[in-house]
């Protein structure tokens, strides 16, 4: 009467129909910019989003406009993990979005009165749904993973963001950026798989050689993610961010194209939409191309 036996991993696809009613009840949240979502058809738990572009091209904004844009799409706690900068600049940049004006700014902060700005800590922080990482400089790869492994276990974190990678990868590279990569990768992969948790991670861009740079409108491509193919290989979705930084037409300087190098769930790829800055409000806003040159679409 002994059973069959069966090493761990392999399923019998008569257990597949079972799998297969369990993923009718995935759910797609529509990104807060409808014209990317016509390529994505938004994002999911259980996929691992990377976002990239070149330096100072606005990922840590798009970052807060999502992190504050899922508190009200669902009731789901977030962790971020923002290892360019402090818990309160943190804090004041998604409090900025809320009350679409610039709070970091001393003079816009002046105008604004404690007890305003005390109301848009409630309608955010206040909600106690948002976990940050206060990493105080260690940014180890194993401590890094722990600290993810308990946002999405013991604080019940569904979405993560990680902002951003390299900073991980200069603090334990040992001169083999692309032998960090490659593990932090995987590690986060399995993260993603085990917890079931969405995650968005920024990544930097190696400079292109002879190339327009990419801070100067250069299209940007999966072979320029710096330092490994394991971020194109092992990301469900990869969004590359392009401007022309230094444009003498301010809304061509300020307008930012969208574009998806990899969609592993539909696989639509290309120019996808364009985001205006709007430097009174501070906020990312849904724009049409301002150079109205489509040809790409």
């Amino acid at each position: 009467n002994a059973k069959t036996f069966r090493p761990d991993g392999i399923v019998s696809g008569l257990d597949t129909w079972d799998m297969l009613q369990e993923q009718r009840d995935v759910k797609s949240i529509p990104y807060p910019w409808t014209c990317l979502n016509e390529y994505t058809y938004g994002f999911r738990r259980k996929e691992l989003v990377t976002i990239t572009s070149g330096s100072g091209m606005g990922k840590s904004q798009i970052m807060r406009e999502l992190e504050h844009y899922l508190l009200g799409a669902t009731d789901d706690n977030i962790g971020i993990l923002a290892l360019e900068e402090d818990i309160p600049k943190t804090t004041l940049g998604i409090m900025s979005i809320e009350a679409n004006k610039l709070l970091h700014v001393p003079e816009v902060r002046a105008e604004t009165t404690p007890e305003e700005e005390r109301a848009y800590w409630e309608r955010t922080f206040g909600l106690d749904r948002l976990h940050l990482l206060d990493h105080f400089g260690s940014t180890s790869e194993d401590d890094l993973l722990g600290r993810i492994r308990y946002m999405a276990k013991g604080l019940d974190c569904k979405w993560i963001i990680l902002d951003h990678l390299s900073i991980v990868v200069s603090d334990q590279s040992n001169g083999d950026e692309r032998k960090a990569i490659d593990s932090i990768m995987t590690n986060l992969r399995k993260i993603v798989q085990e917890t079931g948790v969405g995650l968005f991670l920024v990544s930097h861009l190696r400079r292109p050689s002879g190339a327009k740079a990419h801070e100067d409108g250069g299209k940007i491509s999966l072979g320029e993610l710096r330092g490994s193919a394991a971020i194109a290989q092992l990301s469900d979705m990869v969004i590359g961010l392009e401007r022309d930084q230094q444009n003498a037409d301010p809304e061509v300087r300020n307008t930012t194209t969208v574009r998806v190098l990899k969609n592993r769930f539909v696989g639509l790829t290309g120019p996808a939409c364009y985001l205006y800055y709007d430097k009174e409000s501070g906020r990312m806003i849904e724009t049409a191309c301002p150079t109205n040159d489509e040809a790409e679409f």
